[in-house]
């Protein structure tokens, strides 16, 4: 398909895209109503597989985080404390940029 800018992309791609928009934003209008973000499983793992690859994935699993936690973190809506970043760092796990 050719999104609005006229780029290809494949269907499945702009999907996650997609998915990728409601989970983060969801995070955003969830935290100051004070209300639980509406992630399904499915949607957190997706936008994890993404931000990791799906063979990291698994590691983020070794944090102990909900996914919609781990969002957060991977957004930098959240920041990281130091035993959190040396976590990450022993784990391996690198963050995809956005932006």
């Amino acid at each position: 398909m050719r999104t609005r800018h006229g780029d290809a992309m494949l269907l499945s791609e702009f999907v996650l895209t997609r998915v990728v928009e409601v989970a983060v934003h969801g995070l955003d209008l969830a935290d100051p109503l004070g209300r639980e973000a509406g992630l399904t499983p499915a949607a957190g793992d997706a936008v994890a597989d993404l931000l990791l690859g799906a063979e990291h994935a698994p590691a983020a699993d070794k944090l102990g985080w909900s996914r919609s936690r781990f969002l957060r973190k991977a957004t930098g809506r959240e920041l990281l404390n130091e035993a959190e970043a040396a976590q990450v760092e022993r784990l391996g796990i690198r963050w995809l940029a956005l932006g």
